[in-house]
């Protein structure tokens, strides 16, 4: 089966420098940056490491997931975060494990293997595990990161969530209908990386009110 690599950026040029090298071209059969705006150089860094870059259409996070995935062709898609948080090698991991046969796999930062490297990370890991643990009970999962960006998805299986949410509660929400839909889903491990430059873009309590809403919505 193919695979796309869907990176989203968003004003990372010191993160694509570092972070962009390290992408192996062969691991996968598709690579597309969605770039939402960027003004700092991150779209010509990564025309330089001659990848494929378009300009967001639709804004938000969810907005930009679903940019990439309608200007891929792939069987499977990758999405993935370049700005430090998440490592590269964790590309061929997902591959290898969706090929198992699953239909999400996602990137636990929070298995007891898991590392935290980002300074002052307490409070988002405890919003993120209890948000977790709310929607393993909620929705009959049994995941420990309900919300991390990074995972591979069949295209089948994303076409079957009627994907519409923009904000940064869209990939909770993949998780959450993936739930809903009984898909075939599973985690690896993986580390929560130290930010390389740039600014966070997620706000602790706003975006935990946004989460609140969605959980609510979707019961």
């Amino acid at each position: 089966m193919s695979t796309a690599l869907v990176i989203l950026t968003w004003n990372e040029v010191d993160a694509v420098r570092v972070i962009f090298p390290k992408i192996n071209k062969e691991w996968v059969d598709e690579i597309l940056v969605v770039d939402g705006g960027s003004t700092d150089g991150t779209m010509d860094e990564a025309k330089k490491a001659d990848f494929r870059v378009i300009k967001q259409k639709i804004k938000g996070h969810g907005g930009a997931i679903i940019t990439g995935i309608e200007n891929t062709k792939s069987d499977n898609i990758i999405i993935f975060g370049p700005d430090g948080n998440h490592e590269p090698e964790e590309i061929p991991r997902l591959i290898q494990k969706i090929e198992e046969g699953y239909d999400q796999v996602v990137v636990s930062r929070f298995t007891k293997q898991s590392i935290i490297k980002e300074p002052n990370y307490s409070f988002v890991k405890f919003g993120n595990q209890f948000f977790t643990f709310w929607v393993n009970i909620l929705f009959r999962g049994h995941l420990s990161d309900s919300m991390t960006d990074s995972r591979i998805i069949t295209r089948r299986a994303f076409n079957e969530l009627d994907f519409d949410v923009l904000l940064l509660d869209s990939t909770l929400t993949m998780t959450i209908r993936g739930m809903k839909k009984k898909q075939k889903m599973t985690e690896i491990v993986g580390d929560q990386g130290k930010r390389i430059g740039g600014k966070r873009k997620m706000k602790p309590f706003k975006t935990g009110v946004l989460i609140i809403k969605r959980i609510i919505k979707e019961l």
